[in-house]
């Protein structure tokens, strides 16, 4: 409600607060099975924040127009594309660090690590391509890798403690 009603139309930082929001069940679910909040269980919370950036910028630069048009502030039309490029790359990095570290602190197995690493380094390459040789199509790769990323990321892990 707060992101949606209150944020989305006001702030393109609304995101952030949407980002907290997305974190929560992945913090929850690990305090619930664990009995209390854990580092691990916040890097996870983390991993999916710095996430969201990734995820919603590049979907809000493929339809900056519609967003305008519906009076929705992004980050493109606040601080254009290279600078939405650019958060989108370090967004990414980050949040491939803040899941190796939760990955390493539930104790993955070193076979879903280095899984998880390779899958990294996929989402590493499309967000730097994407920054240096800006295009439509790579943009559009990078949402769909990114979905991809934190689905087969969230699996490696129950996989790799098993």
């Amino acid at each position: 409600v707060v992101y949606t009603i209150w944020l989305k139309r006001r702030t393109p930082w609304s995101i952030i607060w949407g980002g907290i929001a997305g974190g929560m069940p992945a913090l929850a679910g690990r305090a619930l099975g664990l009995g209390a909040i854990d580092w691990v269980g916040l890097m996870f919370a983390l991993a999916v924040l710095l996430w969201i950036p990734t995820h919603i910028m590049t979907f809000s630069l493929r339809y900056r127009e519609d967003y305008s048009k519906a009076g929705v502030p992004t980050f493109p039309s606040a601080y254009g594309e290279r600078a939405t490029s650019i958060i989108i790359a370090l967004s990414s990095i980050a949040t491939a660090i803040a899941m190796a570290f939760a990955a390493y602190g539930i104790g993955i197995t070193w076979g879903y690590m280095r899984l998880l690493i390779i899958l990294s380094c996929g989402l590493l390459a499309l967000a730097i391509s994407s920054m240096v040789r800006p295009s439509f199509k790579m943009n559009f790769s990078l949402f769909k890798f990114a979905s991809l990323y934190m689905l087969s990321s969230m699996l490696l892990v129950v996989l790799g403690v098993l």
